[in-house]
């Protein structure tokens, strides 16, 4: 059995990272349309409820990143399953978080064009892993810009979590600096890609 667990993390994550997306683009409709369900109560109460769960699950989520990986290798619980599913897991954390991001704030270009480049290259890679032929029973070396990847787009989809509480999110410069951090991210994602892509 506990050989099993950093897959049930996995599979955690995954819901957590779905949950929570749709919890925030939820709470975003409730907070402005006041239309939430009579026997939640009042809207506002209700539609933060629901941000305070997106926040918790994303922050969940993300620890189950590391946890998984450790008690795998802590416990020698390597498996085939736990390598397909734990970069897909990590995609979809980022990945569906941005997407509502977009959606939010009303799909502007500079945001749309890195994050569809984001979910384009994540895409391709898991559909590269998961079709005949490609590396899913193999281990493929993770490079220190892909490393640096993820850690950033984790920063980058958590971050407006964090901002939105504490009022930064009405700053121009802290936006502009997201926005730019968002790029940088896409940039490397698809940098990562190819050179995944040309081995």
């Amino acid at each position: 059995m506990r050989r099993q667990i950093p897959n049930i993390l996995t599979v955690l994550r995954i819901l957590l990272a779905l949950g929570g997306a749709v919890a925030l683009w939820t709470s975003y409709q409730w907070s402005l349309s006041g239309a939430v369900p009579l026997w939640l109560g009042e809207p506002v109460l209700a539609a933060r409820g629901l941000a305070g769960f997106a926040v918790a699950a994303f922050i969940i989520a993300a620890v189950t990143d590391w946890l998984d990986g450790y008690l795998a290798r802590r416990w020698d619980a390597r498996s085939t399953l736990g390598e397909i599913l734990d970069p897909i897991a990590d995609k979809l954390l980022v990945d569906a978080y941005l997407i509502v991001y977009m959606l939010i704030l009303g799909t502007p270009i500079d945001i749309a064009v890195p994050v569809f480049a984001l979910v384009a290259r994540d895409a391709a890679m898991t559909a590269a892993r998961l079709l005949p032929g490609g590396p899913a029973g193999t281990t493929l070396a993770v490079s220190p810009a892909a490393k640096l990847k993820t850690a950033l787009a984790m920063i980058v989809a958590g971050f407006p979590l964090i901002a939105q509480p504490l009022g930064w999110t009405s700053q121009d410069f802290v936006l502009l600096v997201w926005i730019g951090a968002l790029w940088v991210t896409a940039a490397l994602s698809l940098l990562t890609a190819w050179n995944y892509f040309r081995k």
